[in-house]
């Protein structure tokens, strides 16, 4: 699908309580660079809150025993189909904040990254996941995978409000953010649209993984710190400065004007005083 968008998509509910969800996803004039944001709105009711989160998990489990009978039934899709059943079924890293099941990142990038998210956490108290994979099989879209995650780690607006997960998708280049409203609130839809619209996607180009998803980090975190975006694209500068070519244009024009007033004028002035000699 081309061109921009803007899709939300609200959650099944209680009737008349529980907790809902909305889905917002932005796509830049690229078919491969979309970033959605997920918004959960909140509800006094602590019971119904209590009973939603039961029906969600119930709901993953339904959604892991499909992702593990088409595991057992798909031998081209299973390797794929499986990479997304361990990350689902994967503990929530609360003191990792990394799981690089596509095995992208090094071991020193691991680290850079992992000290920025714990300081994030200590000076600001939201909580990013970054989660790295190589294809997207049985949920394709990374928006729509990175929500699910989300879900399956905080299934409530109490756990998840101040929780974020940055996806990477390796195979595609791209990649997608969801988080708590708290956590998208604070971080902008510009860094938001700018980390999947441009750092994700022009750094993988270069296959640059540990650089993309430190930059991503770095991105949210001024975002979460109320700083101002350290990537952001820069304003371009009028130029001052003539090119050679517009230096020569100019000079010729300036000598052209020169040549008619340096021959024009003396053949004006014998014009002139012929007509003048021919009247008297």
């Amino acid at each position: 699908m081309q061109g921009t968008r803007a899709k939300s998509l609200g959650r099944r509910g209680a009737s008349a309580a529980g907790r809902t969800g909305t889905l917002q996803r932005r796509n830049r004039s690229c078919t491969s660079t979309r970033a959605r944001a997920l918004f959960r709105n909140n509800n006094n009711d602590d019971d119904d809150i209590g009973r939603e989160g039961e029906r969600g998990k119930g709901k993953m489990a339904l959604a892991s025993a499909g992702i593990a009978a088409l595991v057992a039934t798909s031998p081209i899709s299973g390797a794929a189909i499986a990479s997304e059943f361990d990350v689902l079924e994967a503990p929530v890293p609360e003191t990792s904040y990394i799981v690089d099941d596509g095995g992208i990142l090094s071991k020193a990038g691991k680290g850079a990254i992992k000290g920025k998210l714990i300081e994030l956490e200590k000076t600001t108290g939201y909580h990013l996941n970054v989660v790295t994979m190589r294809k997207l099989q049985f949920t394709p879209d990374p928006f729509e995978f990175s929500d699910k995650v989300l879900e399956n780690w905080y299934p409530t607006l109490e756990q998840g409000n101040n929780k974020g997960v940055l996806l990477i998708i390796t195979s595609t280049k791209e990649g997608g953010i969801s988080g708590g409203p708290s956590f998208l609130g604070k971080v902008g839809d510009d860094i938001l649209d700018g980390v999947i619209s441009e750092t994700i996607p022009s750094l993988a180009a270069e296959e640059k993984w540990n650089e993309a998803t430190l930059k991503s980090v770095q991105r949210i975190e001024a975002g979460l710190q109320g700083k101002a975006d350290p990537f952001a694209p820069k304003a371009k500068k009028a130029r001052k400065t003539l090119t050679q070519e517009e230096v020569k244009g100019n000079f010729n024009f300036l000598f052209a004007a020169l040549a008619v007033i340096i021959i024009g004028t003396p053949l004006a002035q014998t014009v002139i005083t012929n007509v003048m000699k021919k009247d008297e």
